[in-house]
Order: structure tokens, then C-alpha cells, then sequence
């Protein structure tokens, strides 16, 4: 009995261990985060730049509620995440550079946007996890044409 209570004991500290220093590191992450936001650099030539970069964060802020829904196995949460993004991408707003390879990538999204709603309908965790990673992708090969055509949010 009393090698189980030192066990559990143990494992208490341990754990608590644990889960101070992650919360440390989430709160280093907080400060990087704001920090980034700080050095953000809107072109002055450029007046629709700030509203684009709230375009960007909110559809990202739409992005990671679906993936708490699929975390989570809500997938109420998720169809409901998947809408709003569809319905902020579908207008001009987001469009942050005229050429053909861009237009290419939108489409591309907005196509992963599709299977992912239609995923998420099934209920299945995988089928749903694996669309999340097809749009997540998108938006990274996005964002990376954008900084290789030296294009700034």
C-alpha cells in the first residue's frame, strides 16, 4: 500500500512537472507570437495589406477550430469551421497577387475546402483528419508562393 501511495505520489509530481513546464513553454510561445505580431510589415504602398493580414488571421483562427472539432470528434464543430472558411474564401478580398499560379492555388484550396465538408459529413475521423491535411497543405503552398514572389501581408 504504501509503495502504491509513493507511486502515485511520484507520478503527481511528475505530472506536475510536466504540466508546468508546458504551460512555461506555451506562455514562451505567447510572448514569440506577440513579438512576430510586433515586426509585421504592412507596405505603404499597399492600403488593403492590414486588412488582408485580419482576413488571413481570422480564416486561420476558422482553420484551427476545425482542427479542434477533429480533435475533439465534433464534427458539428468542424462542418460549422469548414463553412466559415468557405465563406470568407469565396470572395476577392483574399486575393493578394495576380498571377496565374496563385489563381491555380486558390482554386486548389478551395477545392480541398469541398472534400474536406464532404469528409467531415461521413463522420469518419481519418477521412477527415486526411482532407484537413489536403486544405492545410494548400495553405502552406500558398504562403510559400507568396514569399517566394517576395509578396508581403
Amino acid at each position: 500500500m504504501i509503495r502504491l501511495s509513493m507511486l502515485a505520489v511520484m507520478l503527481t509530481s511528475f505530472a506536475l512537472m510536466a504540466g508546468s513546464q508546458y504551460l512555461q513553454q506555451g506562455q514562451q510561445l505567447q510572448e514569440q507570437e506577440q513579438q512576430d505580431d510586433d515586426e509585421i510589415v504592412v507596405p505603404a504602398d499597399d492600403e488593403n495589406a492590414a486588412a488582408r493580414r485580419d482576413f488571413m488571421r481570422t480564416k486561420l483562427l476558422y482553420t484551427q477550430n476545425v482542427f479542434a472539432g477533429l480533435t475533439l470528434g465534433d464534427f458539428d464543430a468542424v462542418d460549422a469551421a469548414v463553412k466559415e472558411v468557405q465563406a470568407i474564401t469565396e470572395g476577392g478580398r483574399w486575393v493578394a497577387i495576380d498571377d496565374d499560379y496563385y489563381r491555380k492555388l486558390m482554386e486548389e484550396f478551395k477545392t480541398s475546402t469541398r472534400r474536406l465538408a464532404k469528409a467531415s459529413k461521413t463522420k469518419n475521423v481519418d477521412a477527415t483528419a486526411l482532407r484537413f491535411y489536403e486544405m492545410s497543405t494548400r495553405c502552406i503552398d500558398c504562403h510559400e508562393h507568396i514569399r517566394h514572389a517576395k509578396y508581403e501581408f
